[in-house]
């Protein structure tokens, strides 16, 4: 099998003797030879008049389409505007530079940049505006004190699911689609409160068919009241302190406070606007609907078929309440401690007045 000859390199100061030499009238190929220079190079070198090489490979600066200035464009196109094709930067930088770049190039160049391709997070505008701010700096700062006061907070919201409630993601051949086999219709929530604290795990759940009403809402906070005040906990660690239950701004909690049996150590802590990262019970109920499409995974099968049960509807149902309690043993005072201390950075943020980002 043949060589491929190896390029020869030759240093700066081995080069400028053979120029040397034939700028003194002496014998240049002579001293090229003794050297180890080839002729042709030689003659090269006294042709050019100088040692140095031409730079060889690369681009040329005239043949470079996306300038530095384009590169800055794309940015500033991006921080307007994450959701810009590829398509439409290539026409917004038609119209800024009269450049007509290929949609690979801008990719290739995001991708530089350090731009990727991300799920996109909706951020309501009114998020992070200063009345919201100051009333999120208010819950938070009410919130610190209770737990520099050794008060006992619970951490109340409620969630819902149904029979479609599965993992996005599935694995199959290459060239297939990833395709499972559901009813043709979601069917009824089943309708999921809970309470959760660091010393207790869970405070206590109910499940419910449909949606939840304000005075059932109330009832259920009553409950948080009787169990915390019946648990030993709180009678061994936390007698004569206060009972802080935490809740958002959903509707079925609007008139809790005139609703429930009052209570002198009983307080209820609203959350800020647009709050969800202050709630440790959001990451809990994040690690609680995994598990549920994980039994309900293994469950397929039973929702297509009505077995002893009188109607479909019913069937169902049942799976989706075996799937809650099976589920539920997954709060556990270690997850509930380190969601409570995942959130405490998003409420030391409040207190900063901070903007806040969803999903973190």
């Amino acid at each position: 099998m043949p060589t491929t000859p190896t390029k020869t390199t030759y240093g700066l100061a081995t080069r400028q003797r053979v120029l040397d030499a034939f700028r003194e009238g002496r014998d240049w190929k002579l001293v090229a030879e003794h050297n180890g220079i080839s002729a042709s190079t030689a003659r090269r070198i006294v042709a050019a008049g100088t040692p140095d090489t031409k730079p060889r490979g690369g681009l040329r600066p005239s043949r470079v389409r996306c300038t530095p200035e384009i590169e800055a464009a794309l940015q500033e196109y991006l921080e307007d505007n994450c959701l810009y094709t590829l398509e439409q930067m290539k026409d917004m930088v038609w119209m800024d530079f009269q450049v007509d770049l290929s949609t690979t190039t801008i990719s290739n160049r995001l991708l530089k940049l350090m731009y990727t391709v991300k799920q996109v997070r909706v951020v309501p505008s009114t998020c992070n505006n200063e009345v919201n701010k100051a009333k999120r700096k208010a819950f938070a700062d009410q919130l610190v004190q209770h737990q520099e006061d050794g008060d006992l907070v619970v951490y109340y919201d409620e969630t819902n699911f149904n029979i479609y409630c599965k993992r996005s993601q599935g694995r199959a051949l290459k060239g297939e689609r990833a395709t499972v086999v559901l009813p043709p219709s979601k069917g009824a929530n089943l309708q999921l409160q809970c309470a959760v604290s660091m010393e207790h795990a869970i405070v206590c759940y109910e499940l419910q068919h449909g949606s939840i009403k304000m005075a059932t809402n109330a009832a259920f906070v009553d409950s948080i009241y009787q169990h915390v005040k019946a648990s030993s906990k709180y009678q061994d660690d936390f007698a004569g302190k206060k009972i802080v239950v935490v809740l958002d701004n959903a509707p079925a909690h609007c008139q809790t406070e005139d609703r429930i049996t009052k209570h002198d150590d009983l307080i209820l802590l609203r959350l800020g606007p647009y709050s969800p990262m202050c709630n440790p019970i959001e990451a809990c109920f994040s690690v609680l609907k995994s598990r549920i499409k994980s039994f309900l995974a293994l469950g397929r099968d039973d929702m297509l078929d009505i077995g002893t049960f009188g109607t479909l509807t019913e069937r169902r149902m049942t799976l989706l309440e075996n799937a809650a309690k099976h589920a539920i043993t997954c709060i556990t005072p270690r997850l509930v401690a380190r969601m409570t201390v995942h959130c405490q950075r998003a409420v030391e943020a409040a207190r900063r007045g901070d903007d806040m980002e969803y999903g973190t």
